[in-house]
């Protein structure tokens, strides 16, 4: 880890900032901000992480974010390729999660963000996802970088599994909902 004696560097004081292999770029380059709409996909998600009651939500989304960093990183390098790298491990973890919560629902159609504060949060975050997706790929028509196929992969199916995550907490918000609802009749009838 690297001691900084101050976080504020100035460095950056007149619209530049390093990548990760050194050079410096104007913090308009479409890979710093590339790189940005991933770090904030990362905050969101842990705004997410603090407000979600669903244990299995939150380790899915720890993970993702620990995954973010490390993609982060590489999409903040150009000449020199990031030593940690997204691998297909981290892949078909996105992939595996994708397949374990879609296995409940029978899609037949787009559902209007709203449902739920969870799920509104995660669409928030699917549009973000996607928003990074669309950056990248600027980068690369752009500033003629390169980004691995696996980093695409990656961000694709993570806005999948982050839409997913939103309807399953939906989902469970409306059950809680009708429980509590059953419950209170339960109660005023004596049961």
């Amino acid at each position: 880890m690297v001691t900084l004696s101050s976080i504020a560097t100035k460095k950056g004081d007149k619209g530049k900032t390093s990548l990760l292999s050194g050079e410096r770029v104007l913090k308009s380059d479409p890979q710093v901000e590339a790189y940005g709409v991933i770090d904030e996909l990362n905050s969101w998600l842990g705004l997410i992480r603090v407000k979600c009651p669903y244990q299995d939500i939150i380790d899915v989304i720890c993970q993702v974010q620990k995954d973010l960093f490390i993609l982060s990183a590489e999409l903040a390098s150009r000449q020199k390729k990031y030593k940690k790298r997204i691998t297909q491990q981290n892949l078909d973890y996105i992939d595996q999660k994708l397949d374990y919560y879609q296995a409940n629902f029978n899609f037949h159609g787009f559902t209007i963000p709203g449902q739920s504060e969870l799920g509104s949060y995660l669409d928030i975050s699917r549009t973000i996802c996607r928003r990074a997706e669309r950056r990248m790929a600027s980068a690369e028509t752009i500033e003629e970088v390169e980004f691995s196929e696996l980093v695409h992969s990656y961000v694709n199916r993570l806005s999948d599994l982050i839409y997913i995550l939103s309807r399953t907490s939906d989902q469970r918000n409306l059950i809680n909902l009708v429980t509590e609802k059953v419950c209170k009749i339960l109660e005023s009838e004596g049961y």
